[in-house]
């Protein structure tokens, strides 16, 4: 009675122990038993009850057995009637042993079953009146009879049983050792169970072993359902790392161990996929309509580029004909100068005729002006151009008609005979200076002609005309009988040939300022065509890098869909 009372206090201790254990860890379902975390994904060690066993107080320290072990019949507890037996409890044992709550069985030195409690029948489906007195327990607990129990082997090497058959040893002093078993239940049922097991002495005789088990089946399944649960998950998450967008979770608590909340982080797992998928397909749409855009604006911006290079040619040749008009111009003015110095001449000699009584009326070159139609400025010279050669005309018909009165005057004076001599000699000089404006004007008429050619070649577009001065025609049709209306002419001339440098000067500057103007523009298409190209080169990096976001998503999205298609395929 009294060793089932000891038993009873040492087992009742550690299942309390034990229960305790279990209770700590409630709060996290990831922390075993033994109060260890441990994360999702890692590989879990199976569940053990990790506890420190309650020392036993050893009131009598007794004689000292051998190899070690205390010879006291206090070691496997306190035994409040020790030293007066007549005081013990009057208590049945089996009452005692199915107080305990756990399955728990003894073995005596001869491997006899001596007690069987009712959690142990209950656990491996034998009662005891067919238990007790059996010599092979492990017969009743496993399947295969040959597999021998922990009370077994304690029984064989009580001082070394953890080296000899490969266990725990818990509790060095009090030689406590544990191991791991898979027990069927009845119904075939697996438990998984810790087990531990202990000698027992009485009077420092080794007299029996007592096992108990402790059903962990809750624990593993509990454990298992989350290593399931976090192994899905990360099996998911995995296959969204991968590109698999259409990945979901998919997990059922077989044994419906897990807390609903537990369970439902598949479904938060599965709703995030999807908002996830449905992002990476609107990043995707995103992506390829940004990339339209780009593309469009990249096409644009070269032919802006382009456009702008082909101005700036077009400016370059305008600058470089503008150049070569400008020179022409100057000759233009130049010869100008020159015809109206020999206007001027004339007009001297015209006022010498006038003061021998005859008056002679000089005429005008005929001068034809080219402008160019790029400005209104040149189209302006034109114009006047056109009305130098009028002039140029009349001054010919002048010098013609001029000759003429100057042949008829000298036939005259032949007549007069020596009376005539001053006015041939006057006479003479009229036709002189007729011939050379004659020859000034011809060469005025060769010089409109080239500046006519090259305005032609610069523009494209001219315009020519010639027309008649009618005025000067009727001032000079009395020419033979007055040398005034030649003067007259000539002065009307010069006139006109004056006008004609200042419009050649005024031109000139008009043309100097287009040119200027021309080349401003060219700087700016310089600098236009510079920014157009930096627009074309910006626009190409945003190409390149919409392309990598539209590849990276087409990637993502294609992993799924080529994984679809490939098993489709192999299908």
């Amino acid at each position: 009675m009294r060793l089932f009372s000891r038993v009873h206090d040492w087992v009742t201790d550690r299942v309390s122990s034990v229960d305790a254990a279990r209770t700590t860890p409630d709060d996290d379902p990831l922390v075993t038993d033994g109060g260890s975390s441990q994360s999702a994904g890692e590989d879990a060690p199976a569940v053990t009850v990790e506890r420190e066993e309650s020392t036993e107080t050893e009131h009598d320290t007794g004689e000292t057995a051998s190899d070690g072990v205390t010879d006291t019949d206090e070691t496997v507890g306190d035994d409040p009637t020790e030293g007066d037996p007549d005081e013990e409890l009057n208590v049945d044992d089996d009452l005692l042993l199915d107080s305990i709550g756990s399955p728990v069985f003894m073995i005596d030195t001869d491997g006899e079953i001596v007690a069987w409690n009712e959690e142990v029948a209950a656990l491996t489906g034998v009662d005891d009146e067919t238990a007790l007195g059996s010599t092979d327990p492990g017969a009743l607990f496993y399947a295969d009879d040959t597999d021998r129990t922990l009370a077994q082997k304690v029984l064989a090497a009580p001082e070394r049983a953890d080296e000899s058959f490969d266990v725990r040893l818990r509790d060095p002093e009090l030689l406590v050792y544990a191991d791991d078993e898979r027990v069927l239940d009845p119904t075939d049922e697996t438990h998984y169970c810790e087990v531990t097991a202990r000698p027992l002495f009485e009077d420092g005789e080794f007299v029996a072993v007592v096992q108990t088990v402790i059903d962990n089946t809750t624990e593993v399944r509990r454990r298992e359902s989350i290593e399931g649960l976090v192994a899905e998950i990360q099996t998911t998450l995995q296959a969204l790392m991968a590109g698999e967008l259409d990945a979901r979770a998919s997990f059922v608590d077989e044994h419906d161990c897990l807390e609903s909340d537990v369970v439902d982080v598949t479904e938060d797992l599965n709703q995030t996929a999807a908002t996830f998928e449905e992002t990476a397909a609107d990043v995707d749409d995103r992506a390829r309509e940004l990339r339209g855009g780009v593309e469009r604006a990249n096409d644009a911006a070269r032919r802006i580029a382009r456009t702008v290079g082909d101005q700036n040619e077009l400016l370059e040749e305008g600058v470089s004909e503008m150049q070569t008009f400008s020179a022409s111009m100057e000759e233009v003015a130049a010869t100008a100068e020159q015809v109206d110095r020999a206007a001027t001449q004339a007009r001297d000699a015209a006022v010498d005729g006038t003061e021998t009584s005859e008056d002679a009326r000089a005429a005008t070159e005929e001068v034809t002006e080219i402008g160019e139609e790029l400005v209104d400025s040149v189209t302006r010279l034109g114009d006047r151009m056109d009305e130098i050669e009028e002039v140029v005309e009349v001054i010919s018909e002048v010098a013609d008609q001029t000759n003429l009165l100057a042949l008829n005057a000298n036939i005259e004076a032949a007549r007069a005979g020596d009376e005539g001599d001053g006015f041939a000699v006057v006479a003479e000089e009229v036709k002189s200076l007729a011939d050379e404006t004659r020859r000034h004007t011809e060469e005025i008429t060769t010089n409109i002609e080239q500046l006519q050619s090259e305005t032609d070649e610069t523009v494209a577009a001219a315009e020519q005309s010639r027309e008649q001065i009618d005025h000067a025609a009727e001032q000079i049709e009395d020419v033979l009988t007055t040398f005034e209306e030649i003067a007259d002419a000539i002065d009307e001339a010069a006139d006109g040939i004056a006008e004609v440098s200042r419009a050649t000067d005024d031109q000139a500057a008009t043309v100097e300022e287009l040119t200027s103007t021309i080349e401003d523009v060219r700087e700016r298409s310089n600098e236009t065509e510079d920014a157009a190209r930096d627009i074309v080169a910006a626009t190409e990096r945003q190409d390149d890098a919409v392309d990598d976001l539209t590849d990276r998503v087409a990637d993502l999205r294609g992993r799924t869909d080529g994984g679809r298609r490939g098993a489709h395929d192999a299908d």
